[in-house]
């Protein structure tokens, strides 16, 4: 005997395209069953002005929920790294409380980005005590149009989730104890991140230009002189699920590896690289 709930609704927002995942959910004996039931890719039209860059997304998704909103009981939302700033706030035992590091927080990223960053909305990852804490920034508009456009649609939003974040996530036991370089490629974009022990030591967001697998070893290079901290590692772990079969130059310095995200089991028959951000976990 099962129980059929409604379903859950995964975004992907990116400059060019929303990805929209459907979840059917089931009550069953042996506990919750997911399974998809449609996954949709919506191109964005082309806007223009000083908002293009996600304008054009959340046009398309507000066009695209309220046909939703009959079946969904919560939805999930994931920003590519195109929208996102990410930063390494150092450790500070003086703060007291979550409203001091947050004050703290914005003034490390009013150093690091200027005035922009006074209507940046902050979101800060706490680590263990003396680590520096990933924070991540996004525009404070783009975070209200999303909300708005669920509010319009009548659809719980549940969460809005930075895509470095739900990559990590989802390779979470691979990368979580060790020392390793995380790299994440979307289009245009990689974001190259240093572990050790488990916690964040630096991260940089670049542009990704020609073929990013080939040229990994140079970028690696230029990333570990620029850190302030001696890697120790020459592990890397790339999660580029849209490549279908990354060819990682080998026997030079560093260990390429590609990363292979965590599916939860009922949604692997199903699995879609190109859905991969919106179905780990």
């Amino acid at each position: 005997m099962s129980l059929s709930l409604r379903e859950e609704l995964r975004v992907v927002l990116y400059p060019e395209r929303v990805l929209m995942l459907r979840i059917g959910r089931e009550l069953t004996r042996r506990g919750m069953v997911r399974r998809v039931i449609e996954t949709r890719t919506v191109p964005c039209a082309a806007a223009e002005g000083a908002d293009a860059a996600w304008s054009a997304a959340i046009a398309t998704l507000a066009a695209e929920l309220p046909a939703l909103a009959y079946n969904t009981a919560f939805a999930t939302v994931i920003l590519s790294n195109h929208f996102m700033r990410y930063a390494l706030v150092p450790w500070s035992a003086a703060l007291k409380n979550a409203a001091e590091e947050a004050v703290y927080t914005r003034h490390f990223f009013r150093q690091l980005y200027g005035t922009a960053a006074e209507s940046w909305d902050l979101r800060l990852n706490p680590d263990r005590p003396g680590a520096a804490q990933l924070a991540s920034a996004l525009d404070g508009r783009l975070a209200q149009a999303v909300r708005t456009a669920f509010d319009d649609a009548g659809i719980r939003l549940r969460s809005i989730q930075p895509g470095l974040m739900a990559a990590y996530n989802s390779c979470r036991d691979r990368l979580q104890a060790g020392s390793a370089w995380f790299v994440l490629f979307e289009p245009g974009n990689l974001c190259v991140a240093l572990l050790q022990q488990g916690a964040w030591r630096s991260i940089r967001t670049l542009r990704a230009r020609g073929d990013c697998c080939a040229n990994l070893p140079h970028i690696l290079e230029r990333e570990s002189c620029l850190t302030e901290h001696e890697a120790g590692t020459d592990e890397v772990f790339l999660w580029a699920p849209e490549i279908e079969k990354p060819v990682l130059p080998q026997g030079g310095r560093w260990k390429l590896h590609a990363l292979q995200p965590a599916i939860h089991p009922g949604l692997l028959p199903d699995y879609d690289r190109r859905f991969a951000m919106a179905m780990g976990g």
